[in-house]
């Protein structure tokens, strides 16, 4: 009788496991049509067959994650069938605990994966981390504020108890009624069938990751992954990341023996050896007698989600998106071809000061290292005042600690520009532009006063969730239905990310005109740009958007005196690893600088005539690199992707037979990342043993 009582539990909670996980594939599904409903581009038409595809791979993985979370349970209480009754029971009275834990997570990640998606245009990636290094009170209130919480929690707990309800009417009613040798017989199958389900193959290989590409397009191979499964692959992400202990390991995974190696692929022929190499990694800007004689004053402005796409909307007369900045269009350097070195803020703002593709980097226990590769210590071994002023705390990834190790003599922040300006307006993320703006300009004019020159570096706020502008704004004329289609967010969202796009160019130009008026821009260098492109309002979830998706616009002024006669690449694919060397080349005379991009005055210099090429460390198609050319592209350069330029104006489109030249220029692309990654992987682990 006792076994019999053993048995019939085993039996109970085998048929509700098998319940739930049918329940639990259910509500998966559910959750990818809606995601598919809300969130495929308008012109998007896969056809039925790649459709069902996706969502039939979705079910294998969404089934390979119940049977590895809920198959354990069972797997344990096969083994204690053998043990006392008392263990048994014990057992089955903590299943509805454990099947509540499990259903409750995968219920909260897939609510979690679509509105991040929703936001940044992707399944949960290792961006999803920051929310535990970022100002993370600042991220729950902008949660709180944008989304419908207390909403989403009602639906998430009335889920998950139906879920819970619905196995409960899976109990057995005749629960003595089998016997060992029938119930051997289930076991056997119910383990199998969890194997199978968990391996999510019969054949040779395993359901992995790469079974996710479905189809050449992005967005439906994003359909995929689930909310679990999509944190599980950011976590991979992130882990990839991890420095290690091996200084090659980066360029192994790059497809490269050696550094020695990958400079040959990069053209460097002659390098024998790793000093030979590191010399290579050093240049020295030209002598110039007007830059020794009077320096210029430097300026570069990173603009909080401050993407190039939205500008295509741009209207003076009913969508206004540059309020003053729009005549620095037209008087400055617009280059409209560039896009960021990451997707965030910390990883672009590392990608720009360190050349980086590890991030984050100065807040990991590698941090407290000062870099070679700084951006910015040129300009402090030149003897300027290196200045990192922002709109936000000091305190945000903890930058007024960080970043004066990487070359800036003062980091100051809202605290500061709040002191200053006791009627300082602002919200979650600091202060509005406007007083940071007004603060930097008066830098400015004390460094002019006392003979002093500086590089001054600002980051914005104001254009970040929850979007809201000060009261003292007047907006100029913003109509949202231009946006028509490509309009991701809700009417009222997309009205107030327009608002915020306004305000922050509307400040930028603002300061430039200040500037202007104060006699600075004959001998002031200026560079503006977006720290990644502007979230949740526009649709470019595919990779034929690429120049979209991590489009951001670059402005630059350099005064005529100071450019030599060079003519800025207006027409160049470009990115943010050309910014620094622009300023060095038009400010330094004479002066070491690490390795990084090419400057925006000049011929590309990526090498052995190559067309210029955008190259950044962003992540797409399931790995690091993106490069964008008048040849095609590439992303994922590890295991690259191509894709070609198609006959419709500024689309990409997967192929897999990339152009020889398309090739050779991607393998130069590839090379070069892969001895960035060993030059900072190098350097880092150095430092850990010091």
């Amino acid at each position: 009788m006792v076994a019999h009582s053993r048995l019939a539990l085993w039996r109970d909670v085998n048929r509700q496991l098998w319940w739930l996980g049918l329940l639990g594939l259910l509500s998966l599904t559910v959750w990818r049509a809606l995601l598919f409903w809300q969130e495929a581009p308008a012109d998007l038409n896969p056809g039925a067959p790649i459709l069902l595809s996706a969502f039939w791979m979705g079910l294998r993985f969404d089934a390979k994650l119940f049977a590895v979370t809920l198959g354990p349970w069972l797997l344990l209480g096969t083994c204690l069938l053998p043990l006392p009754a008392l263990l048994m029971r014990v057992w089955r009275r903590l299943w509805p605990v454990w099947a509540g834990l499990v259903m409750l997570l995968v219920n909260l990640l897939a609510v979690i994966n679509h509105f991040y998606f929703g936001f940044y245009q992707g399944p949960l990636n290792a961006l999803v981390f920051g929310l535990f290094e970022d100002d993370t009170r600042a991220v729950i209130a902008t949660i709180i504020n944008d989304y419908p919480v207390v909403l989403l929690f009602i639906v998430l707990a009335g889920m998950t108890t139906a879920q819970l309800m619905l196995m409960r009417l899976a109990r057995l009613r005749r629960s003595n009624s089998w016997r060992w040798p029938r119930t051997a017989l289930a076991i056997t199958l119910s383990l199998v069938a969890l194997i199978g389900l968990g391996r999510g193959s019969l054949g040779t290989f395993p359901l992995r990751e790469m079974h996710m590409a479905v189809a050449d397009n992005a967005f439906l191979n994003d359909l995929v992954p689930s909310g679990p499964q999509a944190l599980y692959l950011a976590w991979k992400e992130r882990e990839a990341n991890d420095i290690g202990d091996d200084p090659e390991a980066g360029l192994k995974r790059y497809g490269f023996a050696s550094p020695i190696d990958a400079a040959h692929a990069f053209g460097w022929r002659k390098v024998d050896s790793e000093t030979a190499l590191l010399e290579h990694l050093r240049q020295t800007t030209p002598r110039r007698e007007l830059l020794e004689e009077k320096p210029p004053q430097v300026v570069f402005s990173l603009m909080e989600s401050w993407g190039r796409p939205l500008l295509d909307f741009d209207d003076p007369e009913s969508n206004d998106l540059l309020g003053r900045l729009r005549p620095w269009l037209m008087k400055a350097d617009y280059f409209s071809k560039a896009i960021s070195s990451e997707n965030g803020t910390l990883p672009s703002l590392e990608g720009l000061l360190l050349d980086t593709p590890i991030s984050p980097l100065t807040q990991s226990r590698y941090g407290y290292h000062s870099f070679s590769t700084s951006a910015v210590k040129p300009f402090q071994q030149a003897g300027y005042r290196t200045i990192f002023l922002t709109a936000g705390s000091v305190g945000w990834r903890n930058l007024g600690a960080n970043l004066p190790r990487q070359g800036f003599d003062e980091v100051i922040g809202q605290g500061a520009i709040i002191e200053r300006f006791p009627e300082a307006t602002g919200g979650t993320w600091g202060v509005d532009d406007e007083w940071m703006y007004r603060y930097g300009a008066e830098l400015l004019e004390q460094a002019e006063a006392s003979g002093e020159r500086i590089f001054l570096m600002t980051l914005s706020v104001t254009n970040h969730p929850p979007y809201r502008i000060p009261d003292s704004f007047d907006p100029a004329p913003l109509d949202i239905a231009r946006l028509g289609d490509t309009l991701a967010a809700s009417r009222e969202l997309g009205q107030s990310i327009l608002e915020t796009y306004q305000y922050s160019s509307d400040m930028l130009g603002g300061f430039l005109s200040q500037l202007e008026r104060d006699g600075l821009l004959d001998h002031t260098l200026f560079v503006a740009s977006g720290d990644h492109n502007t979230r949740s309002i526009l649709q470019y979830p595919d990779s034929h958007d690429l120049f979209d998706q991590f489009g951001v616009p670059i402005l630059s002024w350099v005064p005529p005196a100071y450019r030599f006669d060079e003519t800025p690449r207006l027409d160049d694919w470009v990115s943010h690893r050309d910014i620094f060397p622009t300023l060095w080349a038009h400010s330094l005379s004479g002066v070491s600088t690490p390795w990084m991009g090419d400057q925006l005055y000049t011929a590309a210099q990526n090498g052995d005539g190559f067309v210029s090429m955008a190259l950044t460390f962003n992540q797409q198609d399931g790995g690091s690199g993106v490069m964008i050319s008048d040849l095609g592209a590439a992303t994922n350069l590890r295991n690259p992707r191509y894709y070609r330029w198609a006959q419709v104006a500024k689309t990409l489109e997967y192929t897999s037979l990339p152009s020889d030249a398309l090739k050779a220029q991607v393998e130069h692309a590839r090379a070069r990342l892969a001895l960035e990654d060993w030059r900072i992987r190098r350097e880092a682990l150095a430092s850990k043993t010091r």
